[in-house]
């Protein structure tokens, strides 16, 4: 799977007109990213869309989906091969 996490759905975004806040972004990260590795399927994921102005808010959206890819990676040790 080749993941595009887009914040362009975040709520203040002005060209995504969609609702979701920071924690909802997450949420969806962390769901699309866990839902492959529990299936055996690889991801890669990289950072897509997102409008702002304040570019350091606009940094913080995209490093959501890197912080999900980590905690995942914790979670189900995906560094020991002997899975």
């Amino acid at each position: 799977v080749l993941y595009d996490a887009g914040v362009d759905v975040y709520k203040h975004d002005k060209l995504g007109r969609l609702n979701l806040s920071e924690q909802g972004i997450r949420q969806r990260d962390r769901y699309v990213l866990e839902s492959c590795v529990q299936r055996g399927i690889p991801v890669a994921a990289v950072i897509g869309g997102g409008y702002d102005k304040d570019i350091m808010a606009l940094a913080k959206r995209h490093a959501i989906v890197h912080e999900e890819c980590a905690y995942v990676w914790r979670k189900y040790q995906l560094w020991n091969d002997n899975k």
